[in-house]
């Protein structure tokens, strides 16, 4: 699978962690803890030229990884892939990026109308999420998932669309053989991140009952607030000054 360019990464602002500059801190502090931890790693990345969080495995990360390349086969042509490729902020771009998953175009313009963001969790983190994305409310998504909601507007701003989508997704049992036979044939360099998903029988691993409560792809697609684009934009230009005075 095709890496991220990471000198698009390493001290920005990157849409997967935004939503940690969303809270202002306690005391009248303009960032809460956990923002003013995320500012100076970037600081620190900025000095180092290069991501610090680079080499991470696990076999939770490896099977999302593997169940986007999954869902890329089975969802329409009106979504192109992009998961790969990370964006520049078209004014902020010195300190502002973000890698959308999918995105659509008018098939006449051929202009990107929207962006989507593809999870592909675990058992209890995908039921929670797909519950949430299920009620089709933005303020309940922006309150109980804020970092998912928060890079969904982020990845809007950037590529200049209204529209966002949050989708998730976790096999059908009945699409184990195929998802196997795909991890036996895949043939990049990582090949080894996905040798448990050739090893593990069906019942090791997160795939859901063909006739269960759950479908295997759940989408919410909304309009993303302006108030809340406003909100992100002035938010990450607060933390700019912080990193670009560093």
């Amino acid at each position: 699978m095709q890496t991220m360019n990471n000198s698009l990464r390493a001290g920005h602002f990157t849409s997967s962690m935004v939503y940690k500059l969303i809270n202002k801190g306690r005391s009248g502090n303009e960032f809460s803890a956990p923002g003013v931890t995320y500012i100076n790693e970037k600081i620190l990345e900025k000095r180092f030229q290069s991501c610090l969080d680079g080499g991470a495995h696990t076999q939770v990360l490896a099977w999302g990884n593997f169940m986007e390349l999954t869902l890329y086969s089975i969802l329409g042509v009106q979504y192109k892939i992009s998961s790969k490729e990370t964006s520049l902020h078209p004014l902020y771009g010195e300190f502002w990026s973000g890698s959308k998953d999918l995105y659509t175009e008018n098939p006449k313009t051929k202009v990107m109308e929207s962006i989507a963001e593809i999870k592909c969790y675990q058992k209890k983190n995908f039921a929670l999420y797909t519950d949430c994305l299920l009620k089709k409310d933005i303020e309940l998504l922006k309150n109980e998932f804020p970092k998912e909601y928060w890079q969904i507007v982020s990845n809007a701003i950037i590529e200049g669309v209204d529209i966002g989508e949050a989708i998730t997704y976790m096999p059908y049992v009945s699409e184990y053989e195929v998802i196997k036979e795909m991890a036996e044939d895949y043939e990049g360099a990582d090949f080894w991140k996905y040798k448990f998903i050739r090893d593990l029988p069906v019942e090791d691993l997160p795939f859901i009952p063909n006739d269960g409560y759950y479908k295997n792809i759940n989408k919410f697609s909304f309009i993303v607030p302006e108030e809340d684009k406003q909100l992100l934009t002035d938010r990450i230009l607060l933390a700019s000054e912080y990193l670009l005075n560093s």
